[in-house]
């Protein structure tokens, strides 16, 4: 099985098989946070008491915890020194 997995790993295969994916993951990306932003801010109801400012957890929330998730692969990853 090793063996089977090492003939994908060279950069040059990889390197063109990553790069055939990105556009297909960029409009999937885009597709999923489009219809997230339009069913957050367009569908979701409001809240009784704050009323429509609300919505705004809708996109504070998820942009805080992508952040957090950035800065901790930013903590991880090696520094390329």
């Amino acid at each position: 099985m090793l063996k089977k997995n090492h003939q994908h790993t060279p950069p040059q295969r990889l390197y063109h098989r990553c790069g055939k994916l990105v556009p297909l993951f960029a409009l999937i990306s885009a597709v999923i946070l489009i219809g997230g932003l339009v069913w957050g801010f367009g569908f979701a109801p409001a809240d009784y008491q704050q009323g429509q400012g609300y919505r705004i957890m809708y996109l504070h929330v998820p942009a805080a915890v992508w952040s957090m998730g950035v800065y901790a692969t930013m903590a991880i990853l090696p520094c390329g020194h």
